[in-house]
């Protein structure tokens, strides 16, 4: 009867689909959710490669996206969490950068039950598809980055590893280096101060 009950019940969700983001409509909707209902980072801002997906329910589409889920370019400079997890230098680091994605932003208008886990399973299979296509880059792994109080339930009910931690900068002094040159990075360094650490998450997309 248990068994039953379970399979019931999983039969019973609805079909989560992701559709790629790339009329200006669209992205307007991506905003809006991200600034109406992400917790704690409500920005639409990002730097670099980006690909975003508008999810719908079975029964809601094509008319009602329940949330957003987006990769986009890795972050520089790496945290030695990462270069530890992927056995890298900085530099071999910068030469498998664009194999790397990171799941910037996944954000739900609503409360679907399990539905993280089958979104997350829909990027995996997208993801290096639409990649390579954009890019012509072959995606290799997805990180992301947890914080705001969260734990990331929703990635380890993925199987996703957390290999870590950021070092943790200053808000005010968070900033994006992943095109900057030798000079522009000395200038713009700033030493960890353990605020604001974000948990590191890890997806191996070979698997």
């Amino acid at each position: 009867m248990k068994t039953y009950k379970k399979l019931h019940n999983f039969l019973d969700f609805k079909e989560m689909i992701l559709v790629e983001v790339k009329t200006q409509s669209q992205k307007d909707i991506v905003k809006k959710i991200i600034e109406n209902y992400h917790s704690y980072v409500p920005n639409n801002a990002s730097v670099g490669r980006r690909i975003d997906w508008l999810i719908y329910e079975e029964d809601t589409f094509p008319s009602q996206p329940v949330g957003m889920i987006g990769i986009g370019s890795s972050v520089y400079p790496p945290p030695k969490d990462l270069l530890n997890k992927l056995k890298l230098s900085k530099i071999e680091y910068r030469e498998v950068f664009n194999t790397i994605c990171n799941n910037w932003r996944f954000c739900m208008v609503k409360s679907i039950k399990n539905a993280g886990t089958r979104v997350l399973k829909e990027l995996r299979k997208k993801g290096p598809i639409a990649w390579k296509q954009k890019y012509g880059d072959e995606l290799k792994h997805i990180i992301t980055f947890v914080a705001g109080g969260n734990t990331g339930a929703v990635y380890k009910a993925d199987n996703w590893q957390s290999i870590g931690f950021t070092a943790g900068l200053p808000e005010h002094k968070s900033s994006s280096m992943k095109w900057d040159n030798s000079e522009e990075l000395s200038k713009k360094f700033v030493k960890p101060t353990g605020e604001n650490r974000k948990i590191i998450f890890y997806k191996s997309l070979d698997s």
